[in-house]
Parts: C-alpha cells; sequence; structure tokens
C-alpha cells in the first residue's frame, strides 16, 4: 500500500512541475503585462495545459478508487485507518472536480482563439465531458453537452441579446436644452423603460439558466431529494445583463436533514449528487466559451496567494455568461470556496439544506466569508427545481433577519456602508476624471448608486428577496422616507446606471467594465466621452450630480436630497470634464462662493477665454485667500498670458514672492510644483533674453531636485 501511494507522490509532483513548464512557456509568449502576444502559441500552451489538468484528476480518481478498494477489504468498522481515510476522501473528489473544470475552461479558452488545431482541441473537450459525465454516473452518459450549447444554449442568449439590443437602441438622449417640465416626462418615460427592459432581461436569463439546469437533471437521473436553484446577486435585483456571470446556491429540503444524519451516507450521497449536478452546469456554460482564465484561478497562473504564480491576463476570452469566480473573495456558486488560506482555513460551500443555508446570515459567519455571503443571500430569485423549496427558503430568510438583534444589524450595515462610501465615493471619482485616462464603469457608475439604495433598504427592514432598487425606492417612499421629488431622482439615477452598463456591454459584446478611449466616434468635450455617448450630457451629468448628493445624504443621515445648486453643478460640470457648461452655468449664476470662482477662472482659460479668466483671477487675488488658493489662481493667470503671448509684471512679482517665501518642504509639495512651472513657464514665454530665463527655469527644478535628495 506504502509503495502504491509513493508511486501516486512520484505522479503528481510529475504533473506538478509539468504545469509549472508549461507556465513558463506561457509567460515567455506574454508582454510585461500578463497579456499574450501570440494567441495561436498560447492557444497550444492551454490545450496542453488542460490535459495536465485532465490526467491529475484521473490520477486522483484512481486513488479515491484505491482509498474506496482498502475501506472494503477492512471493512467499514471504526478504526484509525477507516477514518483517516473517511476523512480524506471529500478532499479528493473536490480536487478532482476543480480540476475538470479548470482543464474544460482552458480547453474552451483555447477553441477561442481559433488555432488550426480546433477540430483536434474539440474532439479532447468532447472526451473531457464524456470523463465528467462518467465521474458523475449520470443516467444518459451519452449526452452531447457540445450539441446541445451550440444548437439550443447560444440561441437563447443570441435572442436575448439581440431583443436586448433593439430596446436600446430606441432609448434615446434626453435633449440639454429640454425644459424642466418636459425632461421630467422624458425621465419617466426612461425610468419605465429601463425598468420593463431589466425585468425581461431578468425573465430571459432566468430561463436560460433554468433550461440548462432541468437539462442537467434530466442527464444526472432523478435527484435524492427536492431542492432549487436560487440566484444572487445583480439576477437577484433585476439589475443582470446579457453579458452578466451567474451567481447561485443549491437549497435542498431541510426533510434530508431531518431523515438522516449529516455524517450518514444518504446525507452525504445526496450532496454527492448535487455537487456534480453543479460541475455538470459548470462544464455546459464554459463551453459557451465566454470563461475569462484567471476566473477559474489555475494556480500556476492566477494564485492569489503567490505573488509570482499571479501574473496572467486575459485579454483575448470575451467575458461573458459564465459561473461566478473562483477567486478566494468571490466563488458564489454552489461548490463555492473550497481552497483554504493560512488567515482563513476554512471552506464554504454553497449546497445546503434551507436550516443549514439560512445560518449563513449569522453576522460572524458573514463577515468571516469575507465577501458579505450574508447579505447577498437576503436578495434571491427562484430559477430552477422545486417552488415550495424557494418559498421556505425565502421565508426563513426573512424570518432569520427580522429575529436577530436590531441595533446589531444596524451597527453591522453602518460600519459596511462606511466603507463603501469610502470606496465608492463619487466625489473621489470625479476627481480622478482630470488625471486618469481610464476607470472601471461598474464601481464609478453602477455600484456607487446601486449599493447605497440597497442599504437605505436594509437599513429600514426592506429585506423581501425579490426587491430591486426600484422596489426599495417605492417601499421607502411608501414608508414616507422620501419624498417624491426625491425617489423620481434616485430612480432616474438607477436607469441611468442600468443604461450605461448596458450599452457599454452591449457594444462591446462583453462584460468590460474598463472605459479608456470613447467607444463611439462622436468625441465629446469631456473627460468621459464613453458616458456621455452612451446617455447623452444631461442624463451623465444628473447621474452624477444625484449619486454625489445620495451619498452626502447618507453621511448628514436625511432622507431627503437637498436642493442641487449652482457651486454643485458647477464642481460636477468642471470634474467631468464639460468646461463649456461650466461657464455657460457661471453666467446664469454668479453668485458662488470663492472656491467655486477659482473653478470658473480654470473653465474660462481652458475654453480660450484668456481675458475673461485674467480678470476673475486677478479680482479673487484682491480677496484673502489661503496660499495653494493663490498658487492655483496665480498659475491660471500665468498660462493665460503665455497664450496670449503678453507679460504682466505684477503677476510676475506676486510668483516671484510666493516662490523666494516657500521652504524647502513647500517646493516638494505639489502646490510648490505648480508655482515652480508657473513662474518657469512665464519667464521662457515672455522674457527677451531666452537664455536668461531658461536658466532660471532650470536653476528652479535643480533647486527642486536638491530638495527631493536632501530628503
Amino acid at each position: 500500500m506504502w509503495k502504491i501511494l509513493t508511486m501516486a507522490d512520484k505522479l503528481d509532483d510529475y504533473l506538478s512541475n509539468k504545469e509549472l513548464s508549461l507556465a513558463e512557456d506561457l509567460r515567455k509568449c506574454c508582454n510585461e503585462k500578463g497579456a499574450e502576444i501570440d494567441i495561436k502559441e498560447s492557444a497550444d500552451i492551454f490545450h496542453k495545459l488542460s490535459i495536465v489538468y485532465k490526467e491529475r484528476s484521473e490520477e486522483i480518481e484512481w486513488r479515491f478508487t484505491f482509498a474506496m478498494a482498502v475501506l472494503t477489504l477492512i471493512g467499514n468498522s471504526p478504526s484509525r485507518i477507516t477514518d483517516l481515510i473517511r476523512n480524506v476522501l471529500p478532499a479528493i473528489l473536490t480536487s478532482i472536480r476543480f480540476g475538470l473544470i479548470r482543464s474544460a475552461a482552458l480547453m474552451n479558452a483555447a477553441i477561442v482563439r481559433k488555432p488550426s488545431n480546433v477540430d483536434e482541441i474539440k474532439n479532447d473537450l468532447d472526451k473531457l465531458h464524456r470523463y465528467v459525465l462518467k465521474l458523475a454516473k449520470v443516467q444518459r452518459d451519452q449526452f452531447d453537452v457540445g450539441a446541445y450549447v451550440d444548437e439550443v444554449v447560444r440561441e437563447k442568449i443570441k435572442s436575448m441579446r439581440e431583443e436586448t439590443k433593439l430596446v436600446l437602441d430606441k432609448l434615446k438622449h434626453i435633449p440639454d436644452d429640454a425644459s424642466s417640465e418636459r425632461a421630467h416626462e422624458l425621465e419617466m418615460d426612461k425610468i419605465n423603460r429601463v425598468k420593463t427592459l431589466q425585468d425581461k432581461i431578468a425573465a430571459k436569463y432566468t430561463d436560460i439558466m433554468k433550461s440548462i439546469s432541468d437539462k442537467s437533471i434530466e442527464i444526472m437521473g432523478k435527484p435524492p431529494c427536492r431542492y432549487c436553484v436560487a440566484g444572487m446577486g445583480s439576477l437577484a435585483r433585476n439589475e443582470i445583463t446579457p453579458y452578466s456571470d451567474f451567481e447561485h446556491v443549491i437549497v435542498l429540503d431541510d426533510e434530508l436533514l431531518q431523515n438522516h444524519d449529516e455524517n450518514s451516507d444518504q446525507y452525504q450521497s445526496a450532496l454527492e449528487y448535487f455537487r456534480w449536478f453543479s460541475v455538470l452546469l459548470h462544464v455546459i456554460i464554459l463551453r459557451l466559451g465566454e470563461t475569462i482564465i484567471p476566473a477559474v484561478s489555475v494556480p500556476s497562473l492566477n494564485n492569489n496567494q503567490i505573488k509570482e504564480h499571479n501574473w496572467f491576463y486575459d485579454a483575448h476570452t470575451p467575458s461573458g455568461i459564465s459561473f461566478d469566480g473562483m477567486v478566494l473573495h468571490a466563488c458564489k456558486f454552489p461548490l463555492g470556496r473550497q481552497e483554504k488560506t493560512k488567515n482563513k482555513p476554512w471552506t464554504t460551500e454553497l449546497i445546503k439544506p434551507v436550516t443549514k443555508m439560512v445560518e449563513y446570515l449569522d453576522a460572524d459567519v458573514d463577515f468571516k466569508n469575507g465577501y458579505h455571503l450574508g447579505d447577498i443571500l437576503t436578495k434571491t430569485s427562484f430559477v430552477s427545481g422545486f417552488k415550495s423549496i424557494y418559498d421556505k427558503f425565502s421565508q426563513r430568510v426573512t424570518d432569520q433577519i427580522q429575529s436577530l438583534s436590531m441595533p446589531r444589524q444596524h451597527q453591522l450595515i453602518l460600519k459596511q456602508l462606511e466603507e463603501d462610501l469610502n470606496n465608492f465615493d463619487v466625489g473621489k471619482y470625479l476627481i480622478s476624471f482630470t488625471f486618469r485616462r481610464s476607470f472601471n464603469i461598474k464601481r464609478v457608475v453602477y455600484r456607487s448608486s446601486t449599493l447605497f439604495i440597497a442599504a437605505l433598504g436594509r437599513l429600514n427592514s426592506v429585506y423581501q428577496s425579490s426587491y430591486s432598487c426600484y422596489d426599495v425606492i417605492d417601499k421607502l417612499t411608501k414608508k414616507q422616507k422620501f419624498d417624491s421629488e426625491t425617489a423620481h431622482k434616485l430612480a432616474y439615477s438607477i436607469s441611468i446606471a442600468c443604461e450605461v452598463r448596458l450599452k457599454i456591454y452591449c457594444l462591446k459584446r462583453k462584460q468590460d467594465d474598463i472605459s479608456q478611449n470613447s467607444l463611439y466616434f462622436n468625441i465629446t468635450d469631456s473627460y468621459i466621452p464613453d458616458l456621455v455617448a452612451a446617455v447623452g450630457e444631461k442624463s451623465i451629468f444628473d447621474y452624477f450630480k444625484i449619486t454625489w448628493s445620495l451619498q452626502r445624504m447618507i453621511r448628514r443621515s436625511n432622507y431627503n436630497l437637498v436642493e442641487i445648486d449652482t457651486d454643485t453643478n458647477i464642481t460636477t460640470l468642471f470634474r467631468m470634464g464639460m468646461f463649456e457648461k461650466v461657464v455657460e452655468e457661471w453666467n446664469d449664476n454668479k453668485d458662488v462662493s470663492i472656491v467655486y470662482k477659482m473653478i470658473v477662472v480654470n473653465a474660462l482659460r481652458f475654453t480660450s477665454r484668456y481675458e475673461a479668466a485674467m480678470s476673475l483671477g486677478k479680482s479673487l487675488l484682491t480677496q484673502p485667500l489661503p496660499v495653494n488658493a493663490t498658487i492655483q489662481v496665480l498659475c491660471c493667470i500665468t498660462n493665460s498670458l503665455k497664450a496670449l503671448s503678453r507679460r504682466d509684471d505684477g503677476v510676475c512679482k506676486k510668483l516671484k514672492s510666493l516662490l523666494d517665501s516657500l521652504s524647502p518642504n513647500d517646493l516638494n509639495d505639489v502646490h510648490g510644483w505648480f508655482v515652480q512651472e508657473a513662474y518657469g513657464h512665464y519667464l521662457l514665454s515672455v522674457e527677451n533674453d531666452h537664455e536668461k530665463a531658461l536658466g532660471v527655469f532650470i536653476k528652479l527644478h535643480g533647486l527642486l531636485l536638491k530638495t527631493h535628495a536632501d530628503h
């Protein structure tokens, strides 16, 4: 026996070394960011790596068969050896299942890259599917996964996406010059259209997942107990897109727990059925070719625990309909989190009877898992199986929440809300537009509103499973937490968030949240051309104003949005890069504070209104200003003078005086940089003696470099 196990260990070492060697080959054909350079070459490596994972699963299966044979040989009576074998069996089976999923993901990724040997890879993938069916001990072991996906599933998904695009094409921008009354009518129309569209997408997406689930049950054979598949995340909130991943759990009938002990063969056999059912679901979804490789966390490519093994970036597999990722902070799928870490040495499986699943709502368990599982489970939707089981689960969730201590609940929600306000701060996002060429659309436009409306719902005990953000707003309005105008604005912001996400995903034909350059042909006067092109200047401007006000409303614990004033409008427009609009807002209402007048000075300069910028800037310099504000105004005036090729000895004197007054520490500060740049550029643009001016400019930067070196 020991000799056989030693041989198995040597085979495992061989396969591990083979994987690491292939990973190194892949690294050589990727750039410094981990993205592939030659996809034909990388496809070949993915294919070979997938075979390694299949071989590893076969080898581990052999160990499992050997362990079972030993149990049969020595009998099932309790002993040190039998206990040891029984304890290791679940881990062996988990390793097999995860290995097969990774193998399937790698093969499908190779197929997506359309290599010359694509038929060979498809043949190997068919073999892998048959191997999965064999291990799952299904009734229909000749089922053709590839044909089913190509002939049935793809057609349903294609139809859903085409219908979504047709509706999106009819969603027109709200004109900038619409009267307030007309704008309100158009906003109401958009709210209704987007809400109806999201409901339809959720229904079609659910139907697709139901048909796949039902087909998988048909293949597996009669289930050992009643069950339901429950959707979570954006599907449960009716905010899903035709390219979103499928977050879900499998809830079992409590009778399983009542009739059998958790350690009984019958109970464990039932769990095994649904584990293999989940694997079958997984390989069917993987066959779509829309699961990026990092989502399955191949240890040699995307291992979050080992930095040198977490380097690969999949830029070629279109991210679309897939399971939630296997990365440790995700794992919102039935097999769950099965890989232990030093800091979190536990596993989390999302295949449980109703009573056991509801235990995840306990706060300690929620925070222990690290991705707010308890909160996610409060919003679910029925996908397939027995509706009675889902209804029972949904009711138990509501009962469990209501039984928890309200002060404790509020404390936990407020703690999470504080963290979210910091991570999804619209004010910070708006500032970042000035400096960044790219940003994450989901973070900036979607989560910055939906997270907080959902949080307000939880704070006010709006827990019904099927509630969307629209439903939360309606419920809180009926509870008189919101007035009608606030409710309208918040519903409108949700509609804009959903519309942006849908339009950009459908345009890219994948789930891609990184905005870099304009996706559309028209270029706008804005730092965010993608967003403006998707929904129009007025709508995206209104979105940020409303969302910024929503977050401020939450910070001050007030349930009604304040009237959005000129100051807020000017700041929002400026940070979005809409400088012409800033000037228009200023011309309509000049009664703003000094801080906002400084913003207008910059907007005037950026729109080439240099004389107006200098005039307003000089008027500000006559008032008491902090040093950093004085520097900003002087910089703006100096750049305007430079643009006009004019000199102004008074400005030069002020700049020189400021420069002389700055300490070495001040020079290292960003404002120190500004004043040196302003003075240097001023000299270079207006001095007749250019060599002298250049010498002074170089001297200034030499001083700056020296202060850096001294520190």
